[in-house]
């Protein structure tokens, strides 16, 4: 019991400062969560096609960039110790973006313990899979990262998400997210240094909201870089 409560404290800690509460994401995110009209780049099963615990996709969302990652698995809890593993390696204390690693890792635990506990309540457990989706969202305005339980179908051998409940959107720094699109780049879909710098720079938007806004001008000006 002290668990669940405090997987919901956590959880109402992260999703009401943002401006989301679960299963309400802020209007003003809707269009950057919408998913209907995705382009997936690029994609590939983790931690293999073999064994697939989920899928790792690289998606164009109209002018915002989405690193996706789609978990369907038995040991649910196991893959997110792994995946705060991974985290806390690639943002150590020292790395600018450290405190914005630490509230994702808090936030999917959180969610991971609710995905959970509804699974136990479901009077149709056919299937033992439990199912999160989790997205780095980098678009001109904003940088988040929402986390959500999908319902996923299998279409052409892979995942396709149908629908979706909300649990919790994080706004967090353009440095950490940006980051992170490159970490799990370089993790998940096993691009090196110089692919990922050739498939992401064209894609991803300025670093900074400030950046974004004297491109537009010089632009509206005719100036190219």
């Amino acid at each position: 019991m002290r668990t669940r409560a405090l997987a919901a404290l956590v959880l109402a800690a992260f999703c009401n400062p943002a401006g989301a509460a679960e299963g309400k994401p802020q209007a003003a995110w809707v269009r950057l969560l919408d998913g209907s009209r995705d382009e997936v780049v690029r994609a590939e099963f983790v931690p293999s096609a073999e064994q697939p615990v989920g899928e790792v996709r690289l998606v164009r969302r109209g002018d915002a960039v989405v690193m996706q990652t789609v978990l369907r698995t038995k040991f649910l809890k196991r893959v997110v110790a792994e995946i705060r593993k991974k985290e806390m390696a690639a943002w150590p204390r020292d790395r600018q973006g450290h405190g914005d690693a630490v509230k994702y890792v808090d936030a999917v635990l959180a969610a991971q313990g609710g995905i959970q506990e509804r699974f136990r309540r479901r009077e149709d457990r056919g299937d033992r899979r439990q199912k999160m989706l989790i997205e780095f969202i980098l678009s001109r305005r904003a940088s988040i990262v929402a986390i959500a339980e999908p319902e996923i179908t299998e279409e052409g051998g892979r995942m396709r998400v149908v629908s979706k409940r909300p649990i919790a959107v994080l706004e967090l720094s353009r440095a950490y997210v940006r980051g992170n699109i490159y970490e799990i780049a370089w993790d998940a879909l096993g691009l090196d240094r110089k692919e990922s710098r050739d498939i992401l720079e064209p894609m991803l938007p300025p670093e900074s909201p400030a950046e974004a806004e004297s491109s537009e001008k010089e632009g509206g000006q005719g100036i190219s870089r």
